[in-house]
């Protein structure tokens, strides 16, 4: 990719998060966007018409086959991320696929071998990562400003707003893999996680609930969790306690914590819990206000670019999606379970 300015992108599902991803792209001055791609040909029609697009299909192998694309961003149903990011690597193309990650780790596991296998970049939309507060965040961090974080505690709570979607993919387990935790939760568990290091999980304790499916058409298949709660150890000592609700009859909101031997920390807005001679202080650092889509794909096709590695890496995925099995089967024995 030496010699090359730009990567030809193309984007397969033209949903809300595939319109993002879209305009992330066109925003990018490394990156030009030469194709689209959803099932609804009339969605392809307007979209290339609006923003000048060269090209659309409405089959992702046919798509596939154009030796002009260099990269995809994949957002689609959850449980048709493994099988296209695996066709677009095998087809040579880098990748962008929106979270979750897959529906198991064993999917996320089959994603990361074939972008190793093909020498291709796999890298997950977590989006909360490249908001302005997170990136200045995790700066003060790698720089030791809070000293040792040892305790996070993350949560995305909505008191009432379970998505049924285009044919109620999101409320059936076979096609979401999971409800509340692994639509939003991951949003929470991702960002706090990767603030406190990425470190190895070994032991979850977790409790999903179903409450809330009679606010669901009785004619919709509803068996996720509408409200997932659990604790996360890891190697290193530190815990996660993290939150994940559609439904729930408390207060909605989200939030990320962090708490550090020197220092704590909260985003949104960013704050930092510290004392200066024996007094205790908050201070509101001035994060920079970014577009975390538009810094997303940037840091996407930058890594194409110049040869470095995602972020939000293939290996990581497949430890975020080891976290979130791990929580449903602690859930489901009503026990820990280790990693």
């Amino acid at each position: 990719m030496s010699n090359q300015t730009k990567i030809r992108t193309a984007v397969i599902g033209l949903g809300w998060p595939g319109m993002q991803h879209l305009k992330g792209y066109i925003a990018c001055d490394r990156s030009e966007v030469i194709a689209v791609c959803d099932l609804d040909e009339k969605r392809c029609e307007e979209v290339v018409q609006e923003y000048g697009i060269p090209i659309f299909f409405t089959d992702h192998r046919k798509m596939l086959e154009n030796g002009e694309i260099d990269a995809v961003s994949v957002c689609l149903p959850n449980f048709l991320h493994a099988a296209i990011s695996i066709d677009a690597l095998n087809a040579g193309k880098h990748v962008l696929c929106e979270k979750p990650p897959a529906c198991t780790a064993q999917e996320a596991q089959a994603m990361a071998d074939a972008a190793e296998k093909n020498k291709k970049k796999l890298m997950y939309a977590v989006v909360q990562r490249f908001s302005g507060s997170a990136q200045l965040l995790k700066k003060m961090i790698d720089n030791g400003e809070l000293g040792e974080i040892y305790f996070g505690k993350a949560g995305y709570v909505r008191r009432r707003g379970i998505p049924i979607g285009r044919e109620g993919w999101f409320v059936d387990k076979s096609k979401s893999g999971g409800g509340a935790l692994i639509d939003i939760g991951v949003h929470a568990l991702d960002c706090v996680w990767w603030l406190m290091g990425a470190p190895k999980p070994v032991a979850i304790l977790g409790a999903a609930y179903s409450k809330f499916g009679h606010l669901v058409p009785k004619d919709i298949k509803y068996d996720v969790d509408d409200a997932t709660f659990a604790q996360i150890r890891f190697e290193n000592g530190a815990t996660i306690v993290l939150e994940a609700t559609w439904s729930i009859n408390l207060p909605g909101g989200g939030y990320v914590q962090l708490a550090g031997t020197k220092g704590g920390a909260q985003l949104n807005p960013l704050t930092i819990y510290t004392e200066e001679n024996g007094e205790e202080i908050n201070k509101t650092p001035d994060a920079p206000s970014v577009n975390s889509f538009d810094e997303e794909t940037k840091h996407f096709v930058d890594c194409i670019l110049d040869g470095s590695e995602p972020i939000s890496s293939a290996s990581q995925g497949v430890t975020l999606m080891q976290m979130l099995d791990g929580i449903y089967e602690s859930s489901e024995k009503k026990r820990e379970v280790q990693l």
